[in-house]
């Protein structure tokens, strides 16, 4: 990704700064997390396997553990923790951690790859500013971490557009799951069924994140910005190009004052780097151009897969899955509007 926003030019302007990271310290580790889960992670990263990682979540396929492994996840957590601060302390108005994006992981356990919650982290930091939080998740897994930590906390907006969990991991994120208590209606699901091609995606998040975002009106958003979401990627079934994301992130940009956006999932490390770099690119209203186009054969990331811009074309799904998708798609929308708008007094748009 780094190397394709210096080919496409998206580095070189001089509002744009690249910053380098420290580690987390471990009392900021702990806004979120539960310190004993702390120090058994730690050790994990420096000893062999302990029985009480078991109870963590650690030492299993999907979170293995191995040497280093606490000094990159708390690199990772710096990074989000320090986009955030340049954020609400100086003046910017847009970081992008590629490198971020956690947000399975619970306050005691590693899950899904995850193993502390970068996200979580800095939404506990934020509220405890007093800053409202907008956290939008795209990735095509639900993020049920950030659901389970804020369900009943109404200082959260909670969207979450991903894979419906019929179908893939965490098998979560239903459009009834919607907050209790004080977070009644502030966290808001939409499952998508497989096959949902850009077409359908951005009917759903036209029609439901602008709206919500605007009544809510944060301080700050958070962007989980998944690149798992593409057609080509392993993991998932959805039938979608990056442009349907790209779209998606222009209309976040504008909602947003500031907005901390992080990459998320990405299996397929080509169309991720494309997708992130496009992002970057929508974040700071630049067009991508590519110097080199039609000089150097064989350029990494482009004329290889059959692609010679970042951007892609929008994919159609057709057929009788079309009309499967769309009808679900409109289901769920039309439940929202009518179970979780009035909740939080968001208008209905047609």
């Amino acid at each position: 990704m780094y190397e394709l926003c210096h080919r496409y030019n998206l580095l070189n302007k001089p509002w744009i700064k690249i910053i380098r990271p420290e580690p987390l310290c471990f009392d900021k580790l702990s806004l979120f997390h539960n310190k004993e889960y702390l120090r058994v992670l730690e050790s994990a990263s420096s000893q062999a396997f302990a029985f009480e990682m078991l109870g963590c979540g650690l030492g299993t396929e999907e979170n293995p553990v191995f040497h280093g492994l606490y000094d990159l996840i708390t690199l990772t957590a710096g990074a989000t923790y320090l986009g955030a601060e340049l954020l609400i302390r100086e003046d910017f108005n847009v970081a992008f951690n590629t490198f971020g994006g956690f947000h399975h992981a619970g306050r005691s356990h590693a899950e899904g790859f995850c193993y502390v919650n970068d996200v979580g982290i800095v939404i506990s930091h934020l509220i405890r500013e007093g800053l409202r939080v907008a956290y939008i998740d795209l990735d095509a897994h639900h993020g049920n971490g950030i659901q389970d930590a804020f369900y009943h906390d109404n200082r959260v907006l909670k969207i979450s557009l991903h894979e419906s969990g019929k179908t893939l991991y965490p098998w979560s994120g239903y459009e009834t799951e919607i907050g209790e208590g004080e977070g009644r209606g502030y966290n808001i699901n939409i499952p998508l069924p497989q096959g949902t091609d850009d077409e359908t995606y951005l009917f759903a998040f036209t029609q439901i994140v602008p709206p919500l975002v605007k009544t809510f009106s944060p301080d700050i958003t958070i962007g989980v910005f998944g690149a798992d979401t593409h057609h080509t990627d392993p993991l998932t079934h959805l039938n979608m190009s990056n442009h349907s994301l790209r779209e998606s992130v222009s209309m976040i940009r504008e909602l947003s004052p500031k907005l901390l956006a992080l990459g998320g999932g990405g299996y397929n490390i080509y169309t991720s780097a494309r997708t992130w770099a496009l992002i970057w690119a929508t974040m700071n209203n630049l067009t991508p151009e590519d110097e080199f186009a039609g000089l150097v054969s064989g350029m990494m990331y482009g004329p290889e897969t059959g692609i010679d811009s970042l951007e892609e074309s929008p994919l159609y799904t057709t057929g009788p899955l079309k009309k499967n998708v769309q009808e679900e798609v409109v289901r769920v929308v039309g439940y929202i509007k009518k179970f979780v708008f009035p909740l939080i007094g968001t208008q209905e748009t047609t």
